[in-house]
């Protein structure tokens, strides 16, 4: 992909529209952005400046070259699309945690007296060798990206899965069953980042079910998201229908 930049505090900065991704049919105040991490990588390692200490210490305990250069990469461009969106420079985003089981809590400005603005943006983030995905919005999301996996890794994650959801896929034809395991895969890492709980909870006791767009009890919507044809990328996110039915999170700074 040819990137348009343009000039920000003396950096050419990518324009993050060549990297969001439309989604149909979903709430308005959702923006999905699928980044092709070589394509900022450049850019983002001059800006590492606006990670935290804690963000540093994280990248520091990677052993992998490979593996810390991205995290790096991913947390600056989560900064930046953040600070788009709540109006702040990108070392300002205040990115707490929920004390009661340590996921993300939405984002927030850090004022200059050290508070924190009454802005909030949800967001959630993943990551696959060389792409980082970023789902902000108004609302509790979840997002996951993962590339397809191989028929030995598929049926290692099949058995994992809820019952109704094995059975399921155990009937794909052997050619088609890897994609469909892995479709299966994200849309369960997306519905659990949208409850707050990721992997934290046993996977088998939650069913994805067997479309491509399904509503839960709990009033979340996971989807399935198409990459481009040929790039082996499985995505999906997922969001709370009403977003008025927000509860008050326990917030750990």
């Amino acid at each position: 992909m040819t990137l348009a930049t343009r000039r920000w505090s003396g950096r050419e900065e990518p324009d993050w529209a060549e990297w969001r991704r439309r989604l149909r049919n979903t709430p308005p105040d959702l923006k999905l952005h699928l980044v092709e991490l070589p394509g900022v990588s450049r850019w983002a390692s001059q800006s590492v400046g606006w990670l935290s200490e804690s963000e540093l210490t994280r990248a520091r305990d990677l052993r992998d070259e490979t593996a810390r250069r991205e995290f790096l990469e991913s947390r600056v461009i989560l900064r930046r699309l953040l600070a788009l969106r709540l109006g702040c420079e990108p070392e300002a985003v205040d990115l707490p945690r929920d004390s009661a089981n340590g996921a993300p809590a939405p984002a927030r400005p850090r004022t200059s007296e050290g508070g924190a603005g009454a802005q909030r943006v949800h967001y959630s983030l993943a990551r696959t060798p060389g792409y980082v995905v970023i789902l902000t919005g108004n609302r509790p999301v979840g997002v996951d990206v993962e590339r397809r996996q191989s028929p030995a890794q598929a049926e290692s994650l099949l058995r994992v899965l809820h019952a109704a959801d094995r059975a399921r896929l155990a009937n794909e034809p052997e050619r088609r069953r890897p994609r469909a395991v892995t479709d299966a895969w994200v849309q369960l890492e997306a519905l659990l980042k949208a409850r707050g709980t990721g992997l934290s909870i046993d996977p088998s006791v939650v069913s994805v079910g067997a479309t491509h767009r399904v509503r839960h009890s709990d009033g979340l919507i996971v989807m399935g998201v198409r990459t481009r044809r040929g790039s082996r990328l499985h995505m999906a996110v997922a969001w709370l229908e009403d977003p008025e039915a927000i509860p008050e999170p326990t917030v750990g700074g």
